[in-house]
C-alpha cells in the first residue's frame, strides 16, 4: 500500500508540474550603452562619426581604424542616461573583417567610470582582453561607485602587428533608473546650421514641429516618452513620414536618430533660447484625433506593455486616456486597434502577442464605456516595421499600437 500511495503521489506531483502554467520568461538584461536606453557618444579620439555604431545594438555595424595611420590607444567616452550601479562592462568583438582585409578585433582594453563629468573623476572599473568575436565582459566590483560617464580605452588588437582594429558594441549592464520630468523634452533645439526642432512635453505625450532647408520645409512631430526616451512620428509638409528616437543629455541637448523607411540619420543639437518654429503658438489639441482626421490612422508609442505580456504598464495610462478622450470627443468614430512587435522571437509568437495586446487595449476601452461595436482589434506581429529591426532603437520604434479609423 505504501508503494502504491507513493506512486500515486509522485504521479500527481508530476502531472501538476506538467499542467502548471509556465512562468513568464524574465526579460534579458539590457545593455545600458545603447541609444535605446538613452546613452550618447560624447567623444572618440579617432573616427567619431563611425563610433556612433558602437551604441546602436547592431551586430552588423562596427567602428574600425588603421593602426598604421593612427596607432593605438584609442579612447571613447559615453554618457549614460542617468547614474548607474554597474555590474559588468565590456565590448562585442566583430569577428573576421568583411572583404578579406587583414585585421583583427580589439584585444586589451581598460574601462573607467566617472560620476563628475566626461573629462574628470574617472576610476578604473575593469581591465580585460577581449575575444575576437562576440561579447567579452568583466565584472565590476560591488562596492564601485555609481557612474554616469564611461571611458573605454582600446590599448591594442589581438596581436601587436595587426593592421586594422575594429569592434561592434560597447557593453554595460547594471541598475539604472530612467530619467524623468514633466517637461524634460520641452524646448527648441538647433539640429543643423539653420534647422530647428521644437518639442512640447505634456506628461508623457510629446507634440511639436521642425523646420529645415533654411525654413523652406518642415513638418510636425508627435509621440511619447517611454522609460526616459522619446519615440516620435514625423510627417513633412510634403507628406513624407518616418519615426525618430531621441534622448536629452546632461547639457540639455537633444540627441537621437531619424528613420525614413529603413534609413537612419542623426537628429541632434543643443537647446536654444531665442528661436521659434511654426508650432510655437499652436493651440493644444488631441494628437490622436488630429492624426485620425488627417491621415485615417494614428501611431501610438505611449501604450506599452510588460515584457512578453499583454498587460499595459502603469505608465501607459496617459496614452490610453488620450485615446479614450478622442473616442468620447468623436462619438461617430469607429476604430481598429492594431498591435505591432519587433522581430525578436518567432513570427507566430509575435503575431499572437500583438493580437493579445491589441485585444487588451480594446478591453480597456470597453470597460470605460466605449461601445464595443465601435471597436475591433488585430495583431500584425512583426510584418509592418517602421524602422530597422537591426538596431535597438529601431526595435523600440517597431513595438507600437496603431489606431486605424474613419470619422
Amino acid at each position: 500500500m505504501m508503494d502504491l500511495k507513493h506512486s500515486i503521489l509522485a504521479w500527481v506531483f508530476l502531472m501538476g508540474m506538467v499542467c502548471a502554467p509556465a512562468a513568464q520568461e524574465a526579460p534579458a538584461p539590457e545593455d545600458l550603452l545603447t541609444l535605446a536606453k538613452g546613452a550618447v557618444l560624447v567623444s572618440a579620439s579617432v573616427k567619431p562619426a563611425e563610433a556612433l555604431a558602437l551604441t546602436d545594438g547592431d551586430d552588423e555595424s562596427n567602428w574600425s581604424t588603421s593602426t598604421r595611420r593612427t596607432p593605438p590607444p584609442y579612447s571613447f567616452v559615453f554618457e549614460l542616461a542617468a547614474p548607474a550601479q554597474l555590474s559588468q562592462v565590456g565590448i562585442d568583438g566583430a569577428g573576421l573583417r568583411p572583404g578579406g582585409v587583414q585585421g583583427g578585433s580589439v584585444g586589451p582594453l581598460r574601462v573607467e567610470g566617472s560620476a563628475e563629468g566626461p573629462e574628470t573623476g574617472y576610476v578604473e572599473l575593469a581591465r580585460l582582453t577581449a575575444a575576437s568575436e562576440g561579447p567579452t565582459l568583466a565584472n565590476v566590483a560591488p562596492d564601485a561607485p555609481q557612474v554616469r560617464w564611461l571611458r573605454f580605452t582600446i590599448e591594442g588588437g589581438q596581436t601587436p602587428d595587426v593592421s586594422w582594429i575594429y569592434f561592434d558594441e560597447v557593453l554595460a549592464y547594471g541598475a539604472m533608473t530612467p530619467p524623468s520630468g514633466p517637461d524634460r523634452f520641452t524646448g527648441v533645439f538647433k539640429v543643423g546650421r539653420v534647422n530647428f526642432v521644437e518639442l512640447v512635453q505634456d506628461g508623457s505625450s510629446i507634440t511639436g514641429c521642425y523646420v529645415e532647408n533654411s525654413g523652406l520645409s518642415g513638418g510636425i512631430v508627435t509621440g511619447a516618452v517611454v522609460d526616459g526616451v522619446a519615440l516620435l512620428n514625423w510627417t513633412s509638409d510634403a507628406d513624407i513620414r518616418g519615426t525618430a528616437f531621441l534622448t536629452i543629455d546632461s547639457t540639455g541637448a537633444l540627441f537621437g536618430v531619424r528613420y525614413r523607411d529603413r534609413s537612419r540619420s542623426v537628429w541632434a543639437g543643443p537647446l536654444v533660447a531665442d528661436a521659434t518654429t511654426p508650432c510655437s503658438a499652436a493651440p493644444a489639441s488631441n494628437p490622436i484625433l488630429d492624426a485620425l482626421k488627417a491621415d485615417g490612422f494614428a501611431r501610438l508609442y505611449g501604450i506599452h506593455f510588460e515584457h512578453n505580456s499583454d498587460v499595459p504598464k502603469a505608465s501607459a495610462g496617459p496614452a490610453l486616456e488620450a485615446l479614450l478622450e478622442a473616442l468620447n470627443t468623436a462619438p461617430d468614430l469607429a476604430i481598429r486597434i492594431d498591435g505591432h512587435t519587433d522581430a525578436d522571437g518567432s513570427v507566430d509568437y509575435n503575431l499572437d502577442l500583438s493580437d493579445r495586446r491589441a485585444a487588451s487595449v480594446m478591453a480597456w476601452l470597453t470597460e470605460r464605456g466605449i461601445d464595443s461595436a465601435r471597436l475591433s482589434s488585430a495583431g500584425q506581429g512583426e510584418a509592418q516595421p517602421v524602422a530597422s529591426n537591426a538596431t535597438a532603437d529601431g526595435k523600440a520604434l517597431n513595438r507600437r499600437v496603431e489606431i486605424v479609423g474613419q470619422l
